[in-house]
């Protein structure tokens, strides 16, 4: 599905409120702004999320949304509707998953 191509500057937030922190797999392939480029093989951990207690907090995204395009071999993380919104992923780690609030993601760079 073709999407708006997701890099570090994305800003998103578990659906309870915790950070989605980008952490590359390696150094930057190609950059966007400035930025990384996400591939499939980065990770996007969650920090804060809000559920404590008996419900475990959110932990990591996994992305659902990745292109036949590749970077360095690995697919790269698209985001197919503008912000704001869901993201096409799903929080994992929590007893409630659902998709990451999508804040902000560049709109210039498209793929497939």
């Amino acid at each position: 599905m073709p999407g708006f191509v997701v890099d570090f500057g994305t800003l998103m937030t578990c659906p309870h409120g915790g950070k989605v922190n980008f952490v590359p797999a390696g150094p930057p392939l190609a950059l966007i702004a400035g930025k990384p480029v996400a591939t499939a093989a980065d990770q996007l951990l969650v920090t804060g999320c809000s559920l404590t207690g008996s419900s475990s907090p959110c932990t990591k995204v996994q992305w659902l949304n990745v292109g036949t395009t590749l970077l360095g071999g690995k697919p790269l993380l698209l985001q197919s509707n503008p912000p704001p919104g869901p993201g096409n992923g799903t929080c994992l780690g929590s007893a409630t998953p659902g998709p990451p609030v999508l804040m902000a993601v560049q709109l210039q760079v498209t793929g497939m």
